[in-house]
């Protein structure tokens, strides 16, 4: 379903730009380890996520989706740690490169329901990434009012709830391969004719 397509193509967009606009932000609260952290990590979650969709989208098409999610993870992690450092781009960019490989591996081997899953899981640790830059940076700051409290309880509602909606949106995507004229689906026709 072009819906959740999009959705997914839309998050990863949306994480890859918040996480350009925070490391501009915050590079001068990192050090260089902390960078290499952030990097890797976004262009680990980014490629992983980008591969499993498109393996799983592009099923036979092993090369293309490999390719292509290698790309999208290394333009990601070079992006992401651009701003903190000529280290942290090189981590990011490698790190990119084998979670697209990895990513496309894996959505080839698994079933469109099961590469769902996977999706869901990496499209959320994606988005968790980013909160790296307010973790990581030492801060002496304690929750002073009632609004520390609440502030984050928002977030992670709106996420949750945001996730859930594209979850649903999955389910009807994998659907569609198994109703659809998939290969499964003619294999399993062939096998119940002979």
């Amino acid at each position: 379903m072009i819906t959740f397509q999009f959705f997914v193509l839309f998050t990863l967009c949306s994480v890859l730009l918040l996480s350009i606009f925070l490391s501009n932000k915050y590079k001068t609260k990192m050090n260089e380890m902390m960078g290499m952290t952030i990097s890797m990590s976004i262009g680990m979650n980014i490629g992983l996520t980008s591969g499993i969709f498109l393996g799983a989208l592009y099923q036979g098409e092993l090369f293309y989706s490999t390719l292509l999610a290698m790309i999208i993870g290394a333009v990601s992690g070079t992006a992401c740690g651009f701003k903190l450092g000529v280290s942290c781009s090189i981590e990011g960019f490698m790190a990119g490169v084998m979670g697209g490989m990895m990513g496309a591996m894996l959505g080839e081997m698994l079933e469109p329901d099961k590469s769902l899953i996977l999706i869901n899981i990496f499209l959320a640790l994606s988005v968790c990434s980013l909160f790296l830059f307010k973790i990581l940076p030492k801060s002496t700051k304690t929750i002073h009012s009632i609004t520390g409290i609440i502030k984050p309880i928002v977030v992670f509602i709106f996420i949750s709830a945001y996730l859930l909606f594209g979850s649903q949106l999955g389910k009807k995507w994998a659907e569609n391969f198994h109703g659809g004229s998939g290969s499964h689906k003619h294999q399993q026709e062939g096998n119940h004719e002979h």
